[in-house]
């Protein structure tokens, strides 16, 4: 065999290798996309989708439509005040999805558009997701931590859940990151991105950990992913810091 073949055909087998190493990779980033939405928050999204609550409630049930003769003059978005004073626990929320109102109480006898009830149409398992759902979309719930809820308090001032979701628990996709996502707080991958406070000061003073920042793998995926983490500076006050990692332990310590 001349030379030239050998060359050949090790330059076909290193492309092989490269091709085989890439499709590997395309394989494992979509068994990482389909765990990180198996989850109750992420699977209840779904739900809400195939369901038909956001034609009512708004794209994330922030954007509720109007409806004629209702006491609040729409139907009822998943945040704020109009929120709470239809639900005072889980409960209430599992009863409107399933039955159109909690059994203590009920629907609005002057809105022309009724709640729904799900009950023949969800198994145990969708209900249970879409009750998940429900409630972090709406941060349902009041946090038993003085700091925690400050925290909670600064991530949404600071913009915050709009890149990590609901409550921070996902899943916003992100086209060209290493997993496709942007990573949520109550996820496995936290615990690799933070190892201790410092590197969470780190992400949200600079966009990047130290360590992060030093490796040449993760600095190209953290340069061409298409959304970045931005750095708050001094944007963040020491103590708001503090108020923030508290709230994302909570958060690790609450699943949905």
């Amino acid at each position: 065999m001349s030379g030239g073949a050998r060359t050949l055909i090790l330059v076909l087998l290193v492309v092989l290798l490269a091709e085989g190493a890439c499709l590997a990779f395309l394989l494992q980033r979509r068994a990482w996309q389909q765990g990180a939405l198996d989850r109750p928050v992420q699977r209840g999204e779904a739900v809400a989708l195939a369901m038909g609550c956001f034609g009512c409630h708004g794209p994330g049930g922030a954007a509720p439509i109007p409806n004629p003769g209702a006491k609040g003059g729409e139907v009822p978005g998943w945040g704020g005040g109009t929120w709470m004073m239809y639900n005072h626990d889980a409960s209430d929320l599992r009863g409107w999805i399933l039955d159109g109102h909690p059994a203590n109480r009920t629907p609005d006898p002057g809105a022309l558009i009724a709640m729904p009830a799900y009950r023949s149409r969800l198994s145990a398992k969708d209900a249970d997701d879409l009750v998940a759902f429900v409630l972090a979309a709406s941060h349902f719930g009041a946090i038993d931590d003085a700091t925690a809820s400050a925290g909670h308090d600064a991530a949404y001032r600071l913009g915050c859940f709009g890149c990590h979701g609901p409550e921070g628990r996902g899943l916003v996709r992100n086209p060209g990151s290493f997993k496709g996502f942007i990573p949520p707080w109550d996820g496995e991958d936290y615990a690799d991105l933070v190892r201790d406070d410092a590197e969470f000061a780190q992400w949200v003073r600079r966009g990047v950990s130290d360590r992060f920042r030093a490796n040449p793998a993760a600095q190209a995926f953290l340069t061409r992913q298409a959304i970045k983490m931005p750095a708050f500076a001094e944007r963040v006050s020491d103590e708001e810091l503090r108020q923030l990692a508290a709230y994302v332990s909570w958060v690790r310590a609450h699943p949905r």
